[in-house]
């Protein structure tokens, strides 16, 4: 199994070191373009490995500078999500309209849809875990632009992510984790989790902590197909009528939600390669639909595309 790649400007003599700097943030983080050459007695190193789109860059670099402009964006050939977490050192990025200061133990979010830039302020340790911004998408449709971006250290959910990131590197890079699906999903289950734990957290919001516990049952029940909002409340112990009301603010109700969160299931397993030999009727009667045409009309009114579109479009992005 091949392992990380190392990479390093002492590889290179001075006078050309900016220049493979930028070379090597492009190849790796999309592409960027410096701001000002780095310092003659610049020094950088990296090892990085990449897996059907998942990828893990260790990176060591002294004080710079970069951006990435639309420019910069238009020569992406796909959007991609990161998780950074900084080891050591400072660095400030503008992202999302926002002026982030991190600091060892803080996580980024961010991803290459928007302009950035960065500068690093003393010489910086990081590790970054990269996928496809796809994958954001089909967790948080409606909400993946607008998460927060920098993650403080201290939280018990932000724990968990950084660990998660310090523990994965290493096997990752030596060959030993080798399933880029499960690492992925693995990732997003901590991502969401993290930028989500403030919602349950705040003991002032008895509504919203109820409607949380509500939407985790439903989530756990998606396969049953006859849930439904009677069963829902008689499962949480509530009657239907304050069932109804929980869910009012969000603009939603229980059967909405429940539907939607059973068709988003169903396209992150149209979205995993591990699952193209499955048949689309069996990935909707898995998820709690009891009929293909119903399912049929409901994904494409909510994604735009019929599942059989869906996954053609996809395998077509795989060639």
């Amino acid at each position: 199994m091949s392992a990380g790649i190392e990479w390093s400007t002492q590889q290179f003599r001075a006078r050309e070191r900016g220049a493979a700097w930028q070379r090597k943030l492009t190849e790796v983080y999309s592409h960027w373009t410096f701001d000002r050459a780095p310092a003659a007695d610049f020094r950088a190193s990296m090892r990085h490995r990449a897996l059907a789109g998942f990828q893990i860059a260790d990176c060591v670099c002294d004080p710079c500078s970069a951006k990435r402009s639309p420019a910069d964006m238009a020569a992406d050939s796909h959007a991609v999500l990161a998780i950074q977490l900084v080891m050591a050192g400072r660095e400030h990025v503008a992202f999302g309209g926002e002026d982030i200061v991190l600091e060892p133990g803080d996580l980024l979010i961010w991803d290459t849809t928007r302009p950035m830039s960065f500068r690093v302020l003393e010489r910086l340790h990081k590790i970054s875990v990269m996928m496809p911004l796809t994958r954001l998408q089909s967790w948080l449709p409606r909400s993946w632009h607008s998460i927060r971006h920098k993650i403080d250290n201290g939280s018990a959910q932000a724990s968990l992510l950084s660990t998660y990131v310090r523990s994965v590197s290493p096997g990752f890079m030596s060959g030993e984790f080798s399933e880029p699906e499960g690492l992925t999903e693995a990732a997003m289950g901590l991502l969401v989790n993290a930028l989500n734990e403030h919602r349950a957290a705040d003991p002032t919001a008895l509504r919203d902590t109820q409607l949380q516990q509500v939407r985790e049952y439903i989530d756990a029940h998606l396969d049953d197909a006859d849930l439904s909002p009677t069963m829902i409340a008689q499962g949480m112990r509530i009657s239907v009528r304050y069932l109804h009301w929980l869910f009012k603010p969000s603009g939603t109700t229980a059967l909405q939600y429940l539907i939607q969160q059973r068709l988003l299931r169903c396209r992150r397993e149209l979205a995993n390669p591990r699952m193209d030999g499955r048949k689309i009727t069996d990935i909707a009667f898995s998820s709690g639909f009891q009929n293909v045409t119903h399912f049929a009309r409901r994904f494409k009114a909510e994604f735009g595309s019929s599942p059989q579109e869906f996954r053609a479009a996809l395998r077509e992005q795989a060639r």
